[in-house]
């Protein structure tokens, strides 16, 4: 049996008050990934985190 391993990369922006309410979601996320990934058989391994969160600037019209 062969093992691949694959690098994911992108974003999530969500639309909140706080940044800690960003945190909060952002972790819920994750937990759902995880549960995801561990429904898989033949997942041996992963690592999944938030890199980092910032708030993005209002875009100008």
């Amino acid at each position: 049996m062969k093992t691949f391993s694959a690098t994911l990369t992108g974003f999530i922006e969500v639309d909140t008050d706080q940044q800690c309410d960003a945190e909060i979601l952002m972790e819920a996320i994750l937990r759902d990934v995880r549960s995801a990934l561990a429904e898989r058989g033949s997942i041996k391994d992963s690592s999944i985190s938030v890199l980092s969160i910032e708030e993005v600037p209002d875009k100008q019209l």
